[in-house]
């Protein structure tokens, strides 16, 4: 069983966004990819998620060929995602939103629905129980009724990977969820992604911040300029001339404060 991307090619026009990227994630680890701006980590999390259609290559669910599925598709499969910039109604709260996540997992029909069946009712109960415990797992229990348009960004992508992981998914795609988070922040979304792997879901973990990455994921791919430039775990990738060259600039040098921060919650 394994989300598998095989010798994935992605062009938009003329242009070659990825070329020949492959990568494997088993249920209950992390894998990271990272890269400079531009390097394709986005379009690697696009064409396994279905929202940009691949040149070549295969996207497979523990071994099913999803290539030409649709998002919506993919999900039914087991595959769930987050997006780089959040999006969800600032109106609603946040109960609200996490509960949006429950309808791939729904078994009744429109008229069930329509007539408010005792199946429709028992239903919406064990959706509300199941969207209270992940609120309590994710530390949001106590912002359940705020809106989402009122909560620091921090929680807001806590409340995308509660909404992410309420669908029941196999493997969970998180597109920079670190960005903009502020070092307390960081520890806390380490720790909830500890705990969901821990629950036995697969975590692909695209990110600009190595700390992150190198604190939390087994094993890591490094893209540049559309290709993967190195793979192996964090710490060895870490040391690679070619990683430190394109990814770390001149100095080479991680902050030591930040990364045994990150790396004290996630191992917690």
């Amino acid at each position: 069983m394994a989300l598998e991307a095989r010798n994935i090619k992605v062009h938009f026009g003329g242009v070659v966004a990825l070329r020949d990227v492959s990568m494997s994630l088993s249920p209950g680890r992390i894998f990271g990819a990272i890269g400079p701006n531009g390097s394709g980590k986005s379009t690697l999390f696009n064409a396994i998620s279905g929202f940009v259609p691949l040149a070549s290559g295969q996207v497979a669910i523990d071994g099913r060929d999803v290539s030409g599925l649709p998002p919506e598709a993919r999900v039914r499969n087991g595959l769930a995602r987050s997006f780089q910039t959040p999006r969800f109604d600032p109106q609603m709260t946040v109960e609200e939103t996490v509960m949006c996540g429950f309808y791939s997992r729904a078994r009744s029909g429109l008229f069930d629905a329509l007539v408010s069946s005792p199946r429709v009712r028992k239903e919406e109960r064990e959706f509300e129980a199941s969207c209270r415990m992940i609120l309590k797992q994710l530390e949001l229990a106590d912002l359940s009724t705020a809106l989402v348009g009122e909560v620091p960004m921090g929680k807001v992508r806590l409340v995308e990977v509660a909404r992410a992981i309420a669908g029941d998914p196999k493997y969970v795609l998180l597109d920079e969820p670190a960005a903009g988070l502020s070092r307390v922040e960081l520890s806390a979304l380490a720790n909830v992604i500890r705990r969901v792997a821990d629950l036995g879901v697969g975590v692909f973990l695209v990110e600009h911040n190595f700390h992150l990455v190198k604190a939390l994921c087994e094993s890591v791919l490094v893209l540049n300029r559309g290709s993967a430039l190195t793979s192996g775990r964090p710490q060895d990738v870490a040391r690679d001339p070619e990683f430190i060259k394109a990814y770390l600039g001149n100095s080479g040098t991680l902050d030591p404060n930040v990364d045994a921060t990150v790396r004290k919650v996630a191992q917690e």
